[in-house]
């Protein structure tokens, strides 16, 4: 959370685009975890740790699903209950009306980037459940770009704007999909991040007002053309 909150200072008050400010920590992140571990890799030897990234005995279901489920939930009632999911939707969709409106959008994008700093941290928790040692140079590696895939099949604006979690849900699985299924076709790890970076210009393009104008206006002639040929 506080490396989030430094991210979120980057962005709110700074105004660094929050690509560059999150890449910022991306390269550096894991050469300040290098130097806090004096490049050792500790390793975590109570077994019942493990859990948290495995399965709890005598349950067939991962624990990493319950504490998504767990995540969701919290998440949905904060959204559902507080302001502060329609605060963020008019932040990022116009930042100039919400301020004339009262809010504070700084303190909003702030605020954001520490709720995101500590989903983070319980991702990492996960993965140092999962490998039972802190292997910076290995842990949460490409993740970037399954999240940002996730945003963008989910149908959200990269550029900020009125969202929907759900969808974003559905797009991590569907992301999840795309993995096993390079990996039962052969494809090598390596390679995998090459055909996740093609999806994402695709969907990228495609999300452009431009290419949506196009398709629009070509789904228009295609359903008058039928129109006509019915007539």
């Amino acid at each position: 959370m506080l490396f989030g909150a430094f991210n979120g200072v980057l962005v709110a008050y700074f105004k660094i685009q929050p690509m560059v400010a999150t890449l910022i920590l991306f390269t550096a992140g894991r050469s300040i975890a290098a130097w806090i571990n004096n490049n050792e890799l500790p390793i975590i030897s109570d077994p019942s740790f493990g859990y948290w990234g495995g399965f709890i005995p005598g349950i067939p279901i991962p624990t990493p699903f319950f504490i998504a489920v767990i995540c969701m939930i919290i998440i949905a009632l904060v959204l559902r209950f507080t302001n502060l999911g329609l605060y963020t939707q008019a932040v990022g969709i116009n930042e100039s009306s919400s301020k004339l409106n009262g809010l504070n959008p700084a303190f909003i994008k702030f605020l954001s980037f520490v709720i995101l700093g500590l989903c983070v941290a319980v991702t990492g928790f996960i993965k140092v459940s999962r490998f039972s040692t802190i292997n910076y140079s290995v842990i949460a590696k490409d993740i970037e770009m399954d999240a940002i895939l996730a945003v963008a099949l989910g149908g959200n604006p990269l550029g900020g704007g009125k969202f929907n979690i759900a969808a974003s849900i559905i797009g991590a699985y569907v992301i999840q999909f795309l993995t096993t299924t390079l990996y039962a076709l052969k494809v090598p790890s390596d390679a995998l991040p090459a055909y996740k970076a093609v999806v994402v210009i695709v969907l990228v393009v495609l999300s452009t007002p431009i290419v949506r104008e196009w398709l629009k206006n070509f789904w228009k002639k295609m359903k008058s053309k039928q129109i006509k040929e019915v007539a």
